[in-house]
């Protein structure tokens, strides 16, 4: 991070050093210039350098936040601090932030971590199976054909599956790399977005997954911004940015206009998003109940744990999968190779 952009892992420590020196009673000019000589020469310096420049110019720490270079703060994090300012609570609404980032960051990081290992299972599943067949086998087929015997049918298949990979494998990795990239380009039109992100939602077993993410991650966006004194139908529109998935903003959005018409939020969100029936009904208990915040809390620590459970399950099916699949591969391609083998060993030597 050091010029240009401040990178996101820098953001949480920025905001929880403001809020520290805040907390201890440290004026907000002084604490902004302490962490400007913290971070001197990096990113996070310039930042706060350019935000004690506002606040000294008579600007709220919201708006230095806002006017910060390089845009490093969403409006979610401005929006917390400009509530927090106008309501007397500061350092609570720094608090909040950093506490949403800490449990962001965790359970991305608890995802990304389950992947990992099949993720590179399977990498190498594809690329062990592919040198063998690329560059193994036709070291075999030079003397299979010399031999000139007909081969067994399990050998002939895996011979012609070696030369077809080898001959258009570079087309086929040119082809799906086109594939791709047309996919990726289709996906920039809204309605073919939003139409892929609805499906990704129904897939067997991932959508599962996704919908739970997307019901925490929003959930608790909301649960953040109302319990910090943001007005509800600013909290939707801020939390609808929070989701990566277009059909979950476009529902979130509508739910917003029919909340501005008077309609309840647990029915708005019922009409309009794909968050799962059980959220649904435990949001309409915390907005009967008047606790709809905390409630909000409630159903995104829930469904947090539903998608690590959900991810931890999928990934008890993946594992062994791939471990069989690339046995089943090898186990083919060895067998095939023995078969040859042991029918050269029949040819009488003359």
């Amino acid at each position: 991070s050091r010029g240009g952009r401040v990178a996101r892992r820098d953001i949480l420590p920025f905001l929880q050093g403001l809020r520290t020196l805040l907390v201890a009673g440290v004026p907000m000019d002084r604490s902004l210039e302490m962490l400007a000589e913290l971070h001197r020469g990096k990113a996070p310096g310039n930042v706060a350098g350019e935000m004690l420049r506002e606040i000294r110019a008579g600007n709220s720490l919201s708006e230095a936040m806002r006017k910060a270079p390089g845009a490093p703060f969403n409006r979610f994090m401005i929006q917390m601090v400009s509530a927090g300012q106008s309501t007397g609570r500061l350092e609570d609404a720094l608090d909040q932030v950093c506490r949403f980032q800490v449990r962001s960051r965790d359970f991305r990081a608890s995802l990304a971590g389950a992947l990992i290992y099949p993720a590179i299972l399977l990498c190498a599943s594809i690329l062990s199976v592919a040198i063998l067949m690329v560059y193994v086998v036709p070291r075999f087929a030079g003397v299979f054909s010399a031999s000139g015997i007909l081969l067994p049918l399990p050998t002939r298949i895996l011979l012609a599956a070696s030369t077809f990979l080898k001959v258009y494998g570079p087309y086929l990795l040119a082809g799906a790399a086109m594939a791709w990239l047309l996919f990726r380009a289709s996906l920039k039109r809204p309605e073919a977005r939003r139409d892929w992100d609805r499906a990704k939602l129904r897939w067997p077993y991932v959508g599962g997954i996704l919908t739970a993410v997307e019901t925490s991650r929003v959930l608790r966006s909301l649960s953040s911004l109302l319990s910090g004194g943001v007005p509800i139908l600013s909290a939707f529109v801020i939390a609808r940015e929070v989701s990566g998935n277009e059909a979950v903003r476009e529902g979130m959005e509508a739910a917003r206009a029919r909340v501005q018409g008077g309609a309840k939020v647990a029915r708005a969100l019922t009409e309009t998003t794909p968050f799962p029936d059980m959220a649904l009904q435990m949001i309409s208990v915390g907005e009967e109940t008047g606790r709809l915040d905390a409630m909000l809390e409630s159903v995104s620590d829930a469904y947090e744990e539903d998608a690590r459970r959900k991810l931890r399950n999928f990934l008890v099916l993946l594992e062994p999968a791939v471990l069989l699949g690339m046995g089943l591969l090898v186990g083919f391609i060895v067998f095939s190779l023995f078969l040859a083998i042991f029918k050269l060993n029949e040819v009488p030597f003359r």
